[in-house]
């Protein structure tokens, strides 16, 4: 193919892909308040537990809920359109790849979504809970000559992006062990340099979590630091098992040419 060709062939994989966003997003139209349950429903429950009543959730402005909906319809829609989204692409990006090189980008795509789904569910349903019941539990009643409540009266937009960040922050967490795994694929980092940083790694997971996890709450920081420590340690040993499967191909390849092709330590 041509240069030209190429660029006709891309502007046709990218129209499909907008076309197939916009179709989805359409469609989500019809689902935003589903989608806003979904999302909203720890922190309901936080809201339950920690005041005893029924959320309520207001809006300050008259377009609020509009944009509120529409950013909800718009991220359900790449969810949802993404499969196909990068189908395109990848019909565009194929034919100019090895049979190899297409194997390990299938594979790391495959691995890079369902690791960051992984991490939102993991966010979802184990951290934003204690997370928000801890921040919702701060409000109070002052007693004494002049007593008064400290309540908390939350807005749609900040209740739902405080919730797709915890997502997309814990999605984020957990794509460490395919970070780390194209890292080593590529001989930039390795499995006994990455055991020495180990400890540190301990103290970085803490500070990741404290991150994450807003708030003082020691629960939610360990329920996010304690996966963060152990995908490192699993990053560790799927880069020695690349090293390894990299090592038994020297040594075949140097039994058939006679030479030596394995790198000392």
């Amino acid at each position: 193919m041509t240069f030209m060709e190429h660029l006709s062939d891309l502007r046709l994989r990218l129209r499909n892909a907008a076309l197939i966003f916009l179709a989805a997003t359409i469609g989500s139209f019809f689902f935003f308040k589903t989608y806003f349950d979904w999302l909203t429903r720890p922190a309901r429950v936080a809201y339950t537990a920690a005041l005893g009543r029924e959320p309520t959730f207001v809006f300050t402005g008259p377009t609020e809920p509009f944009w509120v909906y529409t950013k909800l319809a718009m991220y359900g829609a790449l969810m949802v359109s993404s499969p196909f989204i990068i189908w395109e692409l990848w019909k565009f990006i194929a034919p100019g790849l090895y049979r190899k090189e297409k194997r390990l980008a299938l594979l790391v795509t495959i691995a890079t979504a369902f690791c960051f789904i992984g991490g939102a569910l993991f966010g979802y349903a184990l951290i934003s809970k204690p997370a928000l019941t801890f921040l919702f539990g701060l409000s109070e009643t002052f007693a004494g000559p002049l007593p008064f409540k400290i309540e908390p009266v939350v807005r749609m937009e900040e209740m739902v992006g405080f919730m797709l960040s915890m997502l997309l922050g814990s999605g984020a967490a957990f794509e460490l062990p395919v970070v780390l795994g194209v890292l080593g694929w590529l001989g930039l980092v390795n499995a006994r340099g990455l055991w020495r940083f180990n400890k540190f790694a301990l103290i970085l997971s803490a500070v990741v979590g404290g991150v994450l996890t807003p708030g003082p709450d020691i629960l939610s920081q360990l329920m996010m630091a304690g996966p963060l420590f152990g995908l490192f340690n699993l990053s560790i040993v799927l880069v020695w098992l690349i090293e390894r499967a990299r090592r038994k191909k020297l040594e075949a390849l140097a039994k058939e040419t006679g030479a030596d092709l394995i790198p000392s330590d």
